[in-house]
């Protein structure tokens, strides 16, 4: 059986890195919408008036739109916010001008926290605002209070200083709970200079735990675990151990040392990526490490990536003992003048005991590539140029496993290739897919809202997938896209009870009977309302759901979210659905 820890792990993180890529394509549009609205406050610091502090407010513009299967809207790279004022000598702030919409608003002052003693899950104090055209919103006020810090000094076994480590903070509610802390604190606070010494500030008063260590992180993206054991304050590997560290408003708890133990030995791995059928080295294949933690044992985490040399070799230092897995990922065949990678392979499986590996092998095999044209159905040739020319295909292959009929689904580069940019005219090409069913889905990178109606092969319907052989090339591909119409516009009315502070309403559409399961979703504004535009005709289910904005901001208080509002939706194509959904708190 073949063990996918890559379908729900590796993927979201190499999108990132490849996503990240491509979104300098996107293009602004012209904003002719009425600006009449505004928004004013005050903010204070224990009362008094914050002079010249920074004031943010941001659209919350990937907030509401279809999914179409697959929807890519990524976060807003312009560090600045939408609409920026400074506060006066009184602590006043005024934002004028502004369109109609859902804001976020927020208060830039890291080393200060809300007065209030209720837990948001960001202290930048973060607030959703909606706003009509010609609406005035006034008193929209901060009240802050200086925030505790935590700061103290890691070093190893011999004093020498960790440098460049990430400290872990942990909360502990009353009741003895912990939980990742989830307050907007930088990566820079959190990691060590060169003497070892690490600074938390803007945290709210509570109980916290300190360590460093361990494994699991993103290595890749920077973030690594380390070859020592995760180090609880003051000096203990046992997290039972650990020394609770208490935070009051305002001061700072200092001497928060952590001091590790001797240090694990670690090992490396090397090994190298051929090609099944010729048995020759393939140079330049990107490759990842994945700890896997074993049979009954959880998922380890990532232990960096490589490319292999003109040799096909690999290799990975600094492991410890545990079962891993070596994933061939093609990411090259997505960037702009990377070659283009034609194989896929199975994970090669290796056990580090007590000394290095070598000889780890990966067996490349020569995949199926997909040829064809993808369009915009209904758009005229101008339109759905401009749409396609900042979308991709991407698809899943699904596979069939043994004599028990089972599947596995392997999205993306799991499926042995990557997406393909679609080109002006519509064609694109897929290579290195792993032999099964692939089914397709279209994704814009400008945050349009397409889906897959269908997909022919030579003019006969394959919307239910294409079943694809090693090294088969497969021709006459038509993806047809929709670009929806149609709009669902609700108002969310909350019974039973107030919604608790820091939490969020969101509705999703789903139309499970389409292909790619078409749909949407929406956050609910701050007067109950959503709005999902960009829909196809066809029957969806709503599902209205509230919980906190960042999971766990809630420590202690105990709520328990209340049961999902269901309500069935049938639209037209340019029509708009009204509905109205009823979310009782009391209903769990």
């Amino acid at each position: 059986m073949i063990r996918l820890i890559r379908s729900a792990i590796l993927v979201p993180a190499i999108f990132l890195i490849v996503f990240a890529a491509i979104t300098n394509a996107q293009t602004q549009q012209r904003d002719n919408r009425p600006r009449t609205a505004s928004i004013s406050g005050r903010v204070t610091i224990s009362g008094k008036p914050a002079a010249n502090a920074r004031v943010v407010l941001d659209e919350g513009k990937a907030q509401t739109g279809a999914a179409g299967g697959l929807s890519l809207v990524f976060g807003r790279t312009n560090a600045g916010g939408d609409h920026v004022a400074l506060t006066d000598a009184d602590g006043r702030y005024r934002v004028a001008n502004l369109p109609e919409g859902n804001y976020e608003l927020r208060v830039m002052l890291k080393a200060y926290i809300s007065e209030k003693e209720k837990w948001t899950g960001d202290n930048y104090l973060v607030r959703s605002i909606s706003l009509d055209e010609g609406e005035t919103m006034n008193d929209v006020d901060f009240s802050l209070v200086p925030g505790g810090v935590i700061t103290g000094r890691v070093t190893d076994a011999d004093g020498y200083p960790m440098i460049s480590g990430q400290v872990l903070l942990q909360i502990v509610n009353e009741g003895g709970q912990k939980q990742p802390y989830q307050g907007s604190v930088s990566s820079q606070m959190l990691e060590t200079d060169d003497r070892g010494v690490y600074r938390v500030y803007g945290l709210r008063a509570g109980r916290y735990l300190v360590s460093m260590g361990g494994e699991g992180g993103f290595d890749f993206l920077g973030l690594s675990g380390g070859k020592h054991s995760r180090t609880w304050h003051p000096d203990t590997d046992d997290e039972a151990q650990a020394k609770v560290v208490e935070v009051k408003e305002g001061a700072e708890a200092a001497g928060i040392d952590i001091r590790f133990g001797v240090s694990k030995k670690t090992f490396e791995a090397s090994g190298r990526v051929i090609d099944d059928a010729t048995g020759q080295p393939i140079p330049k294949i990107n490759v990842m490490c994945v700890k896997t933690g074993g049979e009954g044992e959880s998922f380890g985490g990532f232990n960096g990536n490589a490319t292999t040399d003109a040799q096909g070799n690999f290799q990975f230092n600094g492991l410890t003992p545990g079962n891993y897995q070596v994933v061939m990922i093609n990411i090259t065949a997505f960037l702009p003048g990377a070659g283009e990678n034609k194989h896929y392979s199975e994970p090669a499986e290796f056990q580090i005991k007590t000394g290095d590996v070598e000889n780890v092998e990966i067996k490349a095999k020569i995949g199926a590539t997909i040829s064809g044209v993808a369009v915009i159905e209904g758009a005229d040739d101008t339109g759905a140029k401009a749409m396609l020319a900042q979308s991709i295909i991407t698809f899943h292959s699904k596979q069939e496993l043994g004599s028990d009929a089972a599947s596995a689904t392997f999205p993306g580069f799991g499926a042995g290739g990557m997406p393909s940019m679609i080109k002006g005219d519509g064609s694109f090409q897929i290579a290195g897919i792993r032999p099964g069913k692939v089914t397709f889905q279209v994704a814009s990178i400008a945050g349009k809202t397409l889906s897959v109606v269908r997909v022919e092969r030579n003019g006969a319907d394959v919307s239910d997938g294409i079943e694809v052989k090693a090294g088969e090339h497969i021709t006459g591909v038509r993806v047809v896209a929709g670009h929806g119409t149609a709009v669902i516009r609700g108002q969310v009315n909350v019974v039973g009870g107030a919604l608790p502070e820091g939490w969020r309403m969101s509705v999703y559409a789903t139309n499970e009977k389409a292909v790619g399961m078409l749909g949407g979703h929406a956050q609910v504004d701050g007067k109950g309302r959503f709005v999902i535009e960009g829909l196809l005709p066809g029957e969806y289910s709503l599902s209205l759901t509230a919980m906190p904005s960042i999971p766990g901001a809630n420590p202690g208080q105990g709520i328990e979210p209340p049961a999902p509002v269901t309500q069935q939706v049938t639209v037209a194509s340019g029509a708009e659905v009204q509905v109205t959904l009823t979310l009782d708190l009391k209903k769990r």
